[in-house]
């Protein structure tokens, strides 16, 4: 039988020897038509993307087994694989892919619904969005394959470019990102197909062309992500996806790419929120400290070798109380939102408590607190946070937001005065408190982290919090909040297992994830995570009998000092004299709100000048981004890609594009009404402090 095995494979061998001998030959007999074809390919890279054309102006591939087929298509032999790349007729196999993949396409997905009893206008004209689409929708027969257009596409393996130039012949792509990981695959494309034709008409206004080419499946996303906000997020939501071929590279970037998908479609932001920020950043000012930035050598260096806990209210809190009391003397305690008064209840008084949510309702549970316990506390935040908070701690801080009106407002004001101080935006600190921790964590330079009740999610719906929070009373969830009837999705468990978390939770997982990449390029960082909870990635699992800590005792106000000392600052006198009308451009911003309602006539009939119909009121707002009016930017942004993305998603989903473009105009109209409106909500800036209601206080058992 083994001889048998050996005899075919010796067959195969020399069948595949004698196969390639002769698609090397032909190579060669070609070699004129394949040279000029790589000069031609070289001559349009050098002339619209010249980083490519530096890159492979003088590669040498790897991968060397390359020969023509018969039909004169270039083939290659994978010694990793130990197959060839292609079938013996690689556009044929290739058109078969493209014809599948356009029957039944793969896509990204979103589904955004109706929120009720909602104060804010942006959920208002929201709804009034979608209360077109149930009515517009009514008597459309669904789209079921790749539309002629499509907004957006991501080729995961470009291989040698049959797959794509099919795909090109075949629809119309306004955003094309192609990832490819093997470089030998792409330089081969360069004799393979022509990329002329491709690159012009990606090289006119309205298309883009992205490449990713031999970066890691992680990069791959980061990267993406940064060119999708410049085209616009709106986009995301509505992306066709293609495989090209099966790799481990295609696969982890896929996976990656999923993982990350959260990032793409939440915490974009809303008008109403933007102006709250403003309004309470304002308010804030005079009561606390602004985090700014010296360098590192400005903090002792032993500082940073200081244990740290952060601390949340998930139920894996329960399992380690007893190890944070053993160890309190050695650790810095930095406490997330609620847990301050699970932490009050047991006993323990944190050294740092962090908030980041803006509503009223986050101060409220200071109320079931005395000042003799809260005034032990240093308090940190972010520059929306509720003016309140401030008002609670006799020691506090605040950093800036990143995309919020108020952190522009605020950087605009400092550059103005001639102000070169480094404020500090606090990257990554969204969206719970958890992630404003490892934040603060980031700035302070800390390299020993522990996570303790951060569980991104629960094992059962009943168990969702500390038993000892104000979530529950008496055992029974104390009506303050329940996620019996939420939406759930399943991860990994940080022990193994399966957790279920709320997207929120999902997104902060994700949120810090990313933040830990950063962190683990520090030569002396290490994080650990407690919690039986989800898995972060890049934090090591250790469980809470296994932790050994053999650090000094610390002067815990000394080290709280010296932070505040070498990382805050007096607020900018300059903001604390100027009224939010003043600051905002009340009549720039009139003018620009009124160009975003015009261009939907009669000459829009088809789904491509809808979308570039909203990529150019995108362009009108990104631009503002390097501007002085950086703030209306971040006023506009969230609310303009809510609504876009609304409309764009109506319009790929049904087959008449004729009919379904003109119906989407009924959705375009609300959004008309919102930006008609907005003028006269900035005149009132300074009122939107958030008023709160009594919810927290009937319901939490603080």
């Amino acid at each position: 039988m083994q001889n048998e095995e050996n005899l075919s494979s010796l067959n195969q061998a020399e069948a595949f020897a004698l196969l390639f001998e002769r698609g090397a030959a032909r190579l060669k007999e070609h070699d004129q038509e394949l040279t000029d074809r790589y000069i031609r390919n070289m001559t349009i890279f050098s002339q619209v993307m010249p980083h490519i054309f530096e890159s492979f102006q003088n590669y040498q591939p790897q991968k060397r087994h390359i020969y023509m087929e018969k039909s004169g298509e270039l083939n290659l032999y994978r010694e990793d694989v130990g197959v060839p790349l292609f079938s013996t007729e690689p556009k044929a196999q290739a058109a078969k892919k493209i014809a599948r993949a356009l029957t039944v396409p793969n896509k990204t997905l979103l589904n955004l619904e109706r929120t009720e009893n909602h104060p804010s206008r942006h959920v208002h004209y929201s709804n009034k969005i979608l209360d077109q689409v149930a009515l517009q929708s009514k008597g459309l027969k669904p789209q079921e394959g790749w539309p002629e257009f499509a907004g957006s596409a991501i080729l995961f393996g470009i291989e040698f470019g049959y797959q794509l130039e099919l795909l090109l012949a075949e629809r119309e792509i306004k955003h094309l990102y192609l990832y490819e990981c093997d470089l030998d695959f792409f330089y081969y494309s360069l004799f393979a197909i022509e990329w002329q034709s491709i690159l012009e008409t990606y090289n006119r206004d309205g298309r883009t062309i992205h490449f990713f080419l031999g970066v890691s499946p992680e990069e791959f996303t980061e990267k993406y992500l940064h060119q999708l906000e410049e085209n616009g997020y709106f986009m995301a939501p509505e992306t066709f996806l293609h495989i090209g071929y099966g790799s481990p590279e295609n696969d982890l970037a896929i996976e990656h790419f999923k993982k990350q998908y959260a990032r793409q479609v939440m915490g974009w932001g809303f008008f109403d929120d933007a102006l709250i920020g403003i309004a309470q950043g304002l308010k804030s000012l005079p009561k606390t400290k602004v985090a700014h930035f010296q360098g590192r050598d400005a903090l002792p260096k032993w500082v940073s070798n200081i244990p740290v806990f952060i601390l949340g209210n998930g139920p894996s809190l329960d399992q380690g109380i007893e190890l944070v009391k053993e160890v309190r003397d050695q650790v810095l305690l930095i406490c997330c939102g609620s847990t301050i008064n699970t932490l009050k209840k047991l006993g323990v008084t944190p050294d740092i408590h962090v908030d980041i949510e803006r509503l009223k309702q986050t101060v409220d549970k200071f109320q079931f607190l005395d000042s003799d316990y809260l005034d032990k506390i240093w308090a940190l935040s972010v520059n929306v946070m509720h003016p309140g908070l401030f008002d609670c701690f006799k020691r506090s801080g605040m950093a800036m937001k990143p995309g919020e009106a108020i952190t522009s407002l605020m950087l605009n004001q400092a550059r103005q005065h001639g102000d070169t101080k480094e404020y500090v935006q606090l990257n990554y600190c969204n969206p719970v408190v958890a992630n404003l921790a490892l934040s603060y964590v980031h700035l302070f330079g800390f390299n020993n982290v522990y996570y303790l009740g951060v569980d991104n999610g629960f094992k059962d719906k009943g168990s969702h919090h500390s038993v000892h929070s104000g979530y529950y009373k008496d055992g029974k969830e104390s009506g303050f909040q329940t996620f019996q009837e939420a939406k759930l999705v399943e991860r990994e468990g940080n022990f193994g297992g399966t957790i279920y978390a709320t997207g929120i939770m999902d997104t902060s997982r994700v949120q810090l994830e990313s933040l830990t990449r950063q962190l683990n390029k520090r030569r002396n960082f290490a994080s650990f995570n407690l919690s039986d909870g989800a898995k972060i990635e890049g934090v090591a699992p250790l469980r809470i009998e296994d932790v050994l800590i053999m650090d000094p005792k610390i002067d815990h106000a000394k080290v709280i000092d010296i932070l505040e000392n070498v990382f805050f600052t007096e607020p900018l006198e300059s903001l604390l004299d100027q009224s939010a009308n003043e600051l905002i451009s009340v009549d720039d911003f009139r003018k620009i709100s009124q160009a975003l309602q015009q261009g939907w006539d009669e000459t829009i009939t088809t789904r491509e000048q809808v979308c570039d119909l909203l990529w150019s009121h995108h362009r009108q707002i990104y631009f503002l981004k390097g501007s002085v009016h950086r703030h209306i930017f971040d006023l506009l942004i969230g609310s303009f890609t809510y609504s876009a993305f609304l409309i764009v998603q109506f319009l790929f989903k049904f087959e008449d594009e004729a009919e379904t473009v003109a119906r989407a105009h009924y959705l375009f109209t609300p959004w008309c009404e919102f930006l008609e409106e907005m003028p006269s909500m900035l005149q009132q800036a300074s009122e939107y402090v958030d008023q709160g209601n009594d919810h927290l206080i009937t319901f939490y058992n603080g």
